[in-house]
């Protein structure tokens, strides 16, 4: 794109409608693998034999998905709450992203239910007999879990967290199971609608009313992200806790989902769309962003393992013990490689960083180390939670694609085909001449 200023006058009347046919292909496929998906999924879910290790292939899957909706989120808030101007032109591809949170929470209630979830979280079963306990003699759960851990003095913990870890009172898993998606869908269609009435009347209130919001949820947002983390991923094994895993999370969420937005961008400019509003610059800024966070994850993974390794608390060190064992250990040096040293060397250097082919190469290479990450942080627990003596279940990384195929098809199905419903950008948005002209 060339140095000339950018005004109104250059740009089409009522911005860029994407038309799904034009990505008919891709949407095919993303159609095609997520029907096979949900497809196989059942078939995984209804066979006693294999559901236990489908679930945790289903919990792969849906946080994988779930950190990308996080992403989306955190990108719009942030973006409003600073008042960010270069970010207008892809704000919208965000904003996309962020209501997926209802679909992907429809593709997640499995999770809610016993046939799924004993398979997961040892503390479930144990609260199920429990209260088992107290309805026979006529007491609390709490009280019940407390007689029980004087047999078996490894309940303690769970006595201890029981105003957490619990689906007895209100403030109990599944509450917040749900929650966690509400306030996602939240978020992200509110700040969308705010700027979708913009674009009927023009008025500046809506970007001054939409940074308000932003700056207030900005804090919800960040407790949403903490204790999904917490809930679902630490909480495989009740007895592990560390006090830095919500940002390690949320590192992993802005990361993976510039990432994408870099490819999506790329996408859709190939495709003929953003071309006069999206320029190298942005680019650029991506980039940038996206080196930013792969330090950020770095200094967050480093210190948490450092703190462990240090503190040499049982409870503790069992997380890394289990990814230093056998094969998992290759794994863990895969990620300290793939995730940090090669992303940061790669993206030094500026001009890798405004070619597009480059740095689209760079964001698939990012997308995978995420996908390893969290493959990494999940199916570790699978094979001794369900008493497999072995690393690995055998044959289970079947179910663990077919998962994945079912929640990331699906839900990009979904997304390519919202694209069309409104402009690509906010195109009565005062900061857009502002955001297509940025320079750095």
């Amino acid at each position: 794109m060339s140095d000339h200023h950018v005004s109104f006058k250059d740009l089409p009347a009522g911005g860029e409608k994407f038309e799904p046919a034009k990505a008919s292909k891709l949407i095919g496929l993303f159609g095609a693998l997520g029907g096979l998906g949900i497809l196989g999924s059942l078939y995984f879910f209804l066979n006693s034999a294999t559901r236990p290790a489908f679930s945790y292939s289903w919990l792969f899957a849906i946080f994988f998905c779930f950190t990308f909706v996080c992403g989306g989120c955190f990108w719009i808030l942030l973006h409003n709450a600073s008042n960010s101007s270069w970010g207008v032109v892809i704000r919208r591809l965000f904003e996309n992203l962020g209501v997926l949170a209802i679909p992907l929470g429809l593709l997640a209630a499995p999770l809610l239910f016993k046939p799924v979830n004993e398979h997961l979280y040892e503390w479930m079963n144990h609260h199920r007999t429990a209260a088992a306990h107290a309805a026979e003699h006529h007491t609390t759960v709490a009280e019940a879990l407390h007689h029980m851990s004087l047999e078996n003095p490894h309940l303690h913990p769970l006595v201890e967290k029981f105003g957490y870890l619990n689906n007895s009172t209100w403030f109990s898993w599944t509450t917040r199971f749900v929650a966690y998606f509400g306030i996602l869908g939240f978020i992200a269609f509110t700040l969308r609608n705010k700027f979708l009435c913009q674009e009927k009347d023009g008025a500046i209130k809506h970007t001054i009313r939409a940074r308000q919001f932003a700056c207030i949820t900005l804090f919800p947002f960040a407790l949403t992200v903490t204790f999904a983390a917490v809930d679902w991923l630490m909480g495989l094994d009740y007895l592990w806790f560390s006090t830095m895993w919500g940002v390690y999370i949320f590192a992993g969420c802005a990361w993976s989902s510039m990432a994408l937005m870099l490819l999506l961008v790329s996408y859709l400019r190939g495709l003929g769309y953003l071309q006069k509003v999206v320029t190298m610059e942005h680019y650029h800024l991506m980039g940038k962003l996206l080196f930013a966070f792969t330090v950020f994850w770095a200094y967050i993974a480093f210190s948490q393992y450092f703190l462990i390794w240090y503190a040499n608390i049982p409870e503790e060190t069992r997380f890394y013990f289990i990814r230093n064992t056998e094969g998992w250990r290759w794994v863990s040096i895969f990620i300290v490689i793939g995730h940090f040293i090669a992303p940061f060397v790669v993206l030094l250097s500026q001009p890798r960083k405004k070619n597009p082919k480059v740095i689209c190469a760079i964001a698939l290479w990012v997308i995978l180390m995420h996908l390893v990450d969290i493959y990494w942080n999940v199916v570790p627990e699978r094979a001794p939670s369900l008493g497999v003596d072995s690393v690995l279940v055998p044959n289970a990384w079947v179910g663990d694609i077919v998962a994945l195929c079912a929640v990331a098809g699906t839900l990009g199905y979904l997304y390519l085909r919202s694209l069309g419903a409104n402009s690509l950008y906010a195109w009565r948005d005062p900061r857009l001449i502002e955001s297509i002209n940025v320079k750095n």
